[in-house]
Parts: C-alpha cells; structure tokens; sequence
C-alpha cells in the first residue's frame, strides 16, 4: 500500500531502522483523502446541509436513496443513468453502451462513472473494469421483444464508490408487485437524467395527468413524464414498506444463461427468478 505514497514510505523506513517500529504503525495512517481521491468528501459536506428539494420531481443526488443514482459518461458524447447495485456493480441499459455511428459496443476505456452527480458535483468517480451485456439484446434488433426483455447491463467499476453511495436490490415486476401497485400499497416511478434535465436526478411517473396522484415520503407528488422522454432510457423504482428498489424484468430474462466467462453478478442476475440483492444504506 505505502508504494503510492513514497514519502511515507520513507519516513516509516527510518523509524524502523531507530527502533521505532510499534509505535509508528500505532499512529500513522494514510490520509483519507489520499486513500480514497475518487470520493468527492467537499460535496458531500455542502449538500449535507440542504433538504431533499420539491422542484418539478428533482431531488438531492448526495442522499441516499438517489445517491445510488449516477451518470455513466460515454465517449465525451453522450451519458446514461446507472444505478448501483452492490460496492462496484453499476445497472445500465445495453441501448447505452452501443456505438450506432460506428456499429461497435463502446469500451471501457470511454467510459467513465460519477456517482450522485447533479449541477457539476458527484459524490464520487471511477474508471471502468468490466462492462458485460445481455446476451438477449441485439443492437442490430433494438426493438424486438427479446432485445427490449434483454436491455440490461451490469458495468463493474474500477473503486468500490457503493460504500459511499448505498445500493438497491433489484425486483423483478411479478404478480406480487403488480397486485400491490393495483392497491396502492407500493409506488413504481422512473428517476435519472431525462431530457432536458441532464444536471439532476428527476423523478417521473408515466400517467397522462400534469402530476402523478403517486406521493414519496420528503418528496411529494411524483411529476408525469413528458412526451419527450422515452422510458426504457431510464431506470425504473419501486418504493414499498419503506424501502426502495430497482425494479426490472429485463434483469430476469429466461433467455440469458449463464457462461464460464461472466463474472459472479452478472451469472447470479441471470439465475435470479425474482428478487436479487438487497438495498444497503451507506
């Protein structure tokens, strides 16, 4: 660990050689901003003093639950909505992660996460490891029932940003689930960078009315999403006995089996029937 910070290390060589050994490894430790440069602690501190806002659906990116919201920035071009799902697995849709001008998959090399961003701050940031996409979903076929069932992919990030920003467990949208929507019992929405709103984390509900009759605790009526904005490139949430959840039945498609080469999250998503993960508060 200390080969990163060559002045420590050499300080901690020349009490050694003194004697000093115990006593050194007592009461050195490594900074926290050095251990951790990708966690953003200053915007962090600022958006500790502010309350979740009520403004057209956006809420505080910096608070859990939305902080398990970020911006998967493409190619200095483009951008998709992610959401945490454990300390480095990042849920995202494959329609993001293809390169239609070119007819290539983009590589993890361009792309780059920040974790809570809303008007230029983030909580946190990392480079990408691994990106590893729904064999279902066919770019060539984006909307055939099997790609739409398929868009999904799991984005394993290079830091483990999630024991800053929490996760969410996913739901698949069951029988259960969609009895306790019909009750009112449970809340589903959509929440992420829409269009127009790139800078902030927006919640929206597709209903035809101006405001969704849908209420969250600190956050109130849900807006409608506009016509602009198409579902599938947002994430969708379920709010229920307190707690939140990503909500997808694309995560669960019959038709994805499991490879020698997929990592662990990706063959155990493949494998879940209806329920993966739990939600985990930072």
């Amino acid at each position: 660990m200390f080969h990163k910070y060559p002045a420590l290390s050499a300080q901690i060589s020349k009490l050694f050689a003194l004697g000093l050994g115990a006593f050194i490894l007592s009461v050195v430790t490594v900074p926290a901003t050095q251990a951790s440069s990708f966690y953003n602690e200053k915007a962090v501190k600022v958006s500790s003093s502010k309350k979740i806002e009520d403004n057209k659906g956006t809420v505080d990116a910096l608070t859990y639950p939305w902080s398990t919201i970020g911006r998967l920035n493409i190619g200095g071009k483009s951008h998709c909505t992610g959401v945490m799902i454990g300390k480095k697995h990042l849920f995202t849709q494959a329609n993001c992660l293809y390169n239609k001008a070119e007819k290539r998959w983009w590589n993890s090399n361009e792309l780059h996460y920040r974790a809570a961003y809303q008007h230029d701050r983030h909580m946190a940031s990392s480079n990408i490891a691994r990106v590893e996409i729904s064999d279902s979903y066919d770019p060539k076929s984006p909307n055939s029932l099997a790609s739409i069932a398929g868009d999904w992919a799991i984005v394993t990030l290079k830091e483990p940003l999630g024991q800053y920003t929490g996760w969410l467990g996913l739901k698949s949208l069951n029988k259960g689930i969609r009895r306790h929507l019909r009750s009112g019992s449970a809340k589903m929405f959509n929440a992420g960078y829409h269009n127009g709103w790139e800078h902030a984390v927006r919640l929206s509900s597709g209903c035809s009315q101006q405001v969704s009759k849908q209420r969250l605790p600190h956050v109130g009526a849900i807006p409608c999403r506009g016509t602009n904005v198409a579902q599938r490139s947002l994430p969708t949430f379920i709010y229920q006995n307190g707690a939140y959840h990503l909500i997808s039945s694309a995560a669960f498609n019959r038709n994805d089996a499991p490879r020698k080469n997929d990592s662990w999250v990706f063959a155990s998503l493949k494998n879940a029937t209806y329920k993966w993960g739990t939600s985990h508060r930072p």
